[in-house]
């Protein structure tokens, strides 16, 4: 399976969907360091499919035992690993974490299926939503409950869970008040402008992570599939063309790389109608402050775009990019604004 950036997203769509019996994997708590962070899921089906990953590969035979008894007695459980200890019976020889996970087993049964089939609605149609489960002293689940980004609650609304609802918690459990939250946000969209041949090992790393990405430019011969076959679309036109067809918003990526100094500025007057949550300027600073007619560049725009890694030719620069992108989509899931 495709590793994404956000790797619950086939895990909630293959669950709001499947018509089999399954348990829910989840990582709700971790101390020390882990592989994986809180919030990484992994689907167990009673046909033996698997969607997503819990660990390097490492613990996955194992929690097949654990699922196949919440499986047959119905009862969620929070198991525990210990991957400090480095004896022959513990789970820390030779894994290289130091860690120690808890990870929830939920049944995926028809009550689930209907919360889920909701939260993959919301997500399709670009909100978010806000994931509470609330656990007993051993951190088993007891009850979840979901609220959108627009006030929409669904799920087990419980007092005790909906006084809870900070969106702004990182995501794990909070063992104040043994609660678990989570936030879900839709696939992450970039828009590229310019389809020149330094986009095109950009647009490949991006589609590979699980980006969903709109290849622009007016150039016809240079903005196709052939060139970009991992884009999810690519529109040709002018600026003014172009944002007829699409709409940008808030949580959105950009990359401004045409190298035609009129058409980005004549790019950038409508971006700023619709301020993205990142716009990255292929160019050098002063390009972009005069781009701007300003001395200084706007907080939101990353320019020079990417991360300082001394990068050369477009299939490093596109690196550079991607990890910047990635660091903003890691920072914002752990919580932080």
């Amino acid at each position: 399976m495709k590793e994404t950036l956000k790797e619950y997203l086939p895990v909630i769509a293959e669950a709001a969907n499947t018509e089999e019996e399954g348990v829910l994997a989840t990582i709700i708590h971790v101390e020390g360091s882990a592989y994986l962070k809180e919030g990484t899921s992994m689907l167990f089906l009673e046909n033996e499919k698997t969607v997503g990953f819990i660990s390097p590969g490492c613990l996955e035979e194992d929690l097949h035992y654990h699922v196949k008894d919440v499986l047959t007695s119905g009862i969620s459980r929070t198991v525990v690993y210990d991957l400090s200890a480095q004896d022959d019976f513990t789970w820390g020889q030779g894994m290289g974490c130091n860690g120690k996970l808890y990870i929830a087993l939920e049944r995926l049964d028809e009550k689930m299926k209907q919360n889920l089939r909701k939260v993959h609605y919301y997500l399709q149609h670009g909100s978010e939503i806000l994931h509470i489960k609330k656990l007993t002293s051993d951190l088993s689940v007891t009850a979840s409950a979901y609220i959108t980004n627009s006030g929409h609650p669904f799920g087990q609304m419980h007092q005790d869970i909906t006084n809870y609802a900070d969106w702004n918690l990182p995501t794990g459990t909070h063992l104040s008040n043994f609660i678990y939250c989570q936030v879900y946000s839709p696939q992450t969209k970039l828009f590229v402008f310019g389809a020149g041949q330094d986009a095109r090992p950009l647009v490949n790393y991006a589609a590979d992570m699980g980006i969903a990405v709109t290849v622009c430019d007016w150039r016809e011969s240079l903005c196709s599939s052939t060139y970009f076959p991992k884009a999810e679309q690519s529109i040709v036109g002018f600026p003014n063309e172009i944002f007829q067809k699409i709409t940008i918003h808030r949580n959105d990526f950009v990359i401004l790389m045409t190298h035609h100094f009129k058409r980005d500025q004549e790019i950038l007057s409508y971006l700023s109608q619709q301020q993205p949550e990142y716009l990255g300027i292929v160019g050098s600073e002063e390009r972009t402050k005069k781009l701007f007619g300003s001395s200084t560049i706007p907080s939101y725009v990353s320019s020079p775009v990417g991360l300082p890694i001394g990068a050369v030719g477009p299939a490093e620069i596109a690196i550079s990019i991607m990890a910047e992108i990635i660091g903003i989509i890691r920072h914002k899931q752990r919580g932080y604004q």
